[in-house]
């Protein structure tokens, strides 16, 4: 890849720098550049909405070393991955609310069905 793109020079906070140092050696990632170009190509493919909204979430220290290991060993972006977990977690909330709705709803038919038989 040398030579066949622009170099782009960058200012970084230190702790990005050290966090740049320590994935390299990971997923093929052969020096900081390699780290960059994959962060880089990461974020252009995820569409970006100007819709959204940006949550700031604590995820407190045991959770987060989890996620940053899993984000490393599956080659996935932190984001990525808690906006899929949040679809999850909603879909399944979502559909068990809807089973015990309809489960609440036949109850309800049924006793009201045993109250009128019982009535008449």
């Amino acid at each position: 890849m040398a030579g066949h793109s622009p170099m782009v020079s960058l200012r970084i906070p230190e702790d990005y720098l050290l966090e740049l140092e320590r994935r390299v050696g990971f997923d093929g990632m052969r020096n900081r550049s390699d780290v960059i170009r994959d962060a880089i190509r990461g974020y252009l493919s995820v569409p970006h909405l100007s819709s959204g909204t940006r949550v700031e979430v604590d995820l407190g220290p045991d959770l987060t070393a989890r996620l940053a290991d899993f984000c490393r060993i599956q080659g996935e972006q932190a984001d990525v991955v808690l906006r899929y977990a949040a679809r999850e977690h909603i879909a399944r909330a979502t559909a068990d609310d809807v089973t015990v709705d309809a489960a609440l709803q036949r109850r309800m038919k049924e006793l009201r069905a045993r109250s009128e038989s019982t009535d008449q």
